[in-house]
């Protein structure tokens, strides 16, 4: 989902804020049926992209939105985030284990036990979703959040609400791209699933922003460093994915008595899975090279400072 949002380089900061926010909030409504009657998995992927992208604007883009505003709805989409990520994790894997084309494929018959349990997780956690989207709770942060995008703020205007939008954009992506370039030590041979973890949210914080305020900032360099951030995430991704997915194996191995041709199987999924961490970790390592090079630190700051 990207978001070509039309923002001047003059816009109020805060009016800013909102026209992004409502093309998030719009996205992720219109998710929700699709979600609650399972018509697509994608349909919650999608949900949970909008509802992540909300939590990362109310959180980066600083000093512009009311804090009573932030301290009630933070919160809430916080929530709405842990609530679904169970059951998005749990669609992944049986994506990936389904189809014959990934690298994880295994003789079918013999990991049938462990699709099952799986698949019986995952009707459990869709379940919670449900029960979540049609709440009272979900019902309230809807219609908070509606009157806050629609309704003109009251009450203390926050610090750099009325400043022009390129004037907070630019440091807040120059801060977020330092973060993660000084969050992962020189040696990135080998870093701990912790670092990757921490760095791949923060790489998606700083998409985000680039996505958000691209229009500002017209010609290459943007599109560039969107594209380059895309390679790292998902190396940061697949290595999160395999992380779970080991652990519902673990899971899945510790609530059953598997058959010895089902516990070769899972022991043969679990050396591809291990085999696949061992290859990412390369490929980070060299991306993340590229990423925090003299020659890209140098380009942030030309296309950022002011």
């Amino acid at each position: 989902m990207q978001q070509f949002i039309d923002l001047a380089a003059d816009d109020r900061a805060d009016e800013s804020a909102r026209k992004i926010l409502r093309r998030l909030f719009g996205a992720l409504r219109s998710k929700v049926d699709g979600v609650v009657e399972d018509m697509d998995v994608e349909h919650l992927h999608d949900l949970r992209v909008a509802n992540r992208r909300t939590r990362s604007a109310l959180s980066q883009i600083k000093g512009v939105l009311p804090n009573a505003v932030l301290e009630t709805h933070q919160p809430e989409f916080k929530w709405l985030g842990d609530v679904t990520g169970p059951c998005r994790d749990l669609d992944v894997f049986l994506i990936a284990i389904e189809d014959p084309l990934q690298r994880f494929a295994i003789d079918d018959v013999a990991l049938r036990p462990l699709k099952d349990f799986l698949g019986a997780l995952r009707r459990t956690e869709h379940d919670l979703v449900r029960a979540a989207l049609q709440s009272n709770r979900f019902r309230l942060l809807v219609e908070g959040w509606d009157r806050f995008l629609e309704s003109p703020s009251e009450g203390k205007i926050p610090r750099h609400a009325s400043s022009p939008i390129i004037d907070v954009a630019g440091p807040q992506i120059l801060k977020a791209y330092r973060r993660i370039r000084k969050r992962c030590s020189e040696d990135t041979v080998d870093p701990p699933p912790t670092l990757l973890h921490r760095l791949r949210i923060d790489g998606k914080k700083l998409r985000y922003l680039l996505e958000f305020f691209r229009e500002l900032y017209p010609g290459a360099t943007v599109p560039r460093f969107i594209s380059e951030l895309k390679q790292l995430q998902n190396i940061l991704g697949d290595f999160n994915d395999t992380e779970v997915q080991l652990g519902l194996i673990q899971e899945f191995e510790n609530h059953s008595v598997p058959s010895e041709v089902t516990r070769v199987a899972t022991t043969n999924l679990t050396e591809a899975i291990a085999n696949r961490q061992r290859q990412l970790r390369d490929e980070f390592s060299d991306r993340f090279e590229l990423f925090a090079s003299v020659e890209s630190r140098k380009m942030y700051r030309m296309t950022f400072k002011r």
